[in-house]
């Protein structure tokens, strides 16, 4: 039964990372508090989980001509400081240090994206009633 549900997480975290929302901000949850899954392993499964999805969307939006090179090699230049960081930083902190770092992310990621849609909605209702007055 379980690896029922370890490929339920994979396919949630594969179809909402192929929409754009994050597979991996559900998948981590998923795997650690549904599945008892350690966190490094539930990070690393996520790492590779990401990579053909990360591949597939880039190679579509390139296509689509919907890439900004230009700001591609500054993210991928400050990416791999963060992870050049991370990789020397993580071995240092203990396991509860990283979930509670993630967890407050996670809140903190969840909150902005909420606002964000809040103002959108808000912004969107108060521009059609300026252009029906």
């Amino acid at each position: 039964m379980r690896i029922v549900w370890l490929l339920l997480a994979g396919v949630v975290g594969g179809v909402l990372g192929g929409m754009g929302l994050g597979g991996g901000t559900l998948l981590i949850p998923i795997l650690i508090f549904l599945l008892d899954v350690p966190y490094p392993l539930a990070a690393w499964v996520n790492l590779v989980a990401f990579l053909p999805t990360a591949l597939v969307a880039g190679v579509l939006h390139a296509k689509n001509k919907m890439v900004e090179w230009r700001r591609v090699g500054v993210l991928l230049a400050f990416a791999a400081v963060g992870v050049l960081i991370g990789f020397f930083l993580a071995p240092a902190l203990s396991e509860t240090v990283i979930r509670r770092a993630f967890g407050i992310f996670l809140i903190v990621f969840g909150s902005c994206s909420l606002f964000f849609v809040f103002v959108g909605y808000f912004k969107k209702k108060h521009d059609k009633r300026n252009i029906l007055h």
